[in-house]
């Protein structure tokens, strides 16, 4: 199951953070450095557990699986916000 950005999504980063802007052109999401991490690696190619995987070493203090829990939990709140696509 890949995770992928919804196409008509435009996203611009911003510093450490990124901008998304829905594709209807009418909401701007902010996410933070951590969520802007998880953002620029969805690549239609790895579900939670393996961005987890590729990301834990990035992030000090977290192990794999917490990592995998926090994604799903961001991912769902993109999926409930129509900005990304899961397969």
């Amino acid at each position: 199951m890949g995770i992928r950005r919804r196409a008509g999504v435009s996203y611009e980063p911003s510093g450490e953070s990124v901008v998304i802007l829905d594709a209807d052109g009418t909401v701007l999401t902010t996410l933070n450095a951590v969520g802007a991490v998880v953002w620029k690696e969805l690549d239609g190619e790895r579900d939670a557990r393996a961005l987890a995987r590729d990301l834990v070493v990035g992030f000090d203090g977290v192990d794999e699986d917490e990592l995998t829990g926090d994604i799903e939990a961001f991912i769902g709140s993109l999926v409930e916000s129509s900005l990304v696509d899961v397969d």
